[in-house]
């Protein structure tokens, strides 16, 4: 009981993270188009209640088909949509500015990324929704880093992610508040292709070791950035 107890909070926890980033995005979308500042806190307060009208009972709705590991499934695919159709807006709009060869050999990447993680996989029967750090955890306990291995692999996959997107432009992607979110959006669309396709499970551990993998990405691309550039 105490075990599932444990799952429920970190899951509730996860909700409350994923909505107050969701209204912080929205906030400053908005704030940016505010008239005066002096409105400002007014904007946000008004925000605040429209958004809470709005998310709070379709989070309870989906809760009751599915739980709460269904409803932080359901906000990641839409962090994912929004994340990443904003990227790829930004970077139509900046077409002439980016570097081609880069965005050439990120898309092969992606396409590549797409083999391995879903078109080379066999269908499975069972799949869930796994929001656990038991790798971790079966580490500590056996004093051994063997079931670390799977994570290994996943951020030494992603670090690729992290140099080629961020150097597509530089100026503008190579930052930390830029690939970390973009790595975590991509993962949740693997991962959630992977369960929906029943050839694999949607893990949370996937999606940490592939966000750590983009920003390591990120600091060994800005690395080199650095040392190029002196």
């Amino acid at each position: 009981m105490d075990r599932f107890g444990t799952m429920d909070n970190m899951q509730l926890l996860l909700i409350v993270i994923l909505l107050l980033c969701g209204y912080f995005y929205l906030f400053q979308a908005v704030a940016k188009r505010a008239a005066s500042r002096a409105s400002i806190p007014i904007l946000a307060i008004a925000l605040l209640v429209i958004y809470l009208l709005i998310s709070l009972p379709l989070v309870l709705i989906i809760a009751q088909m599915g739980g709460t590991s269904f409803v932080v499934l359901a906000l990641l695919i839409l962090a994912a949509c929004i994340g990443l159709f904003a990227a790829v807006f930004a970077m139509i709009r900046n077409f002439r500015d980016l570097n081609k060869t880069m965005l050439v050999l990120f898309i092969l990447y992606l396409l590549m990324m797409s083999y391995v993680t879903i078109f080379s996989r066999r269908g499975r029967v069972q799949t869930d929704i796994l929001l656990s750090f038991d790798s971790i955890e079966e580490a500590i306990n056996r004093h051994s880093l063997e079931p670390l291995q799977h994570l290994w692999l996943n951020i030494v996959m992603f670090v690729p992610l992290g140099i080629l997107f961020s150097a597509i432009d530089p100026p503008r992607l190579a930052r930390l508040g830029i690939i970390l979110p973009f790595g975590m959006l991509l993962t949740t669309l693997i991962e959630t292709t992977q369960l929906l396709l029943r050839i694999g499970q949607c893990d949370l551990e996937d999606l940490v070791a592939n966000t750590l993998g983009a920003c390591l990405g990120l600091l060994i691309f800005r690395l080199y950035y650095r040392m190029q550039r002196n």
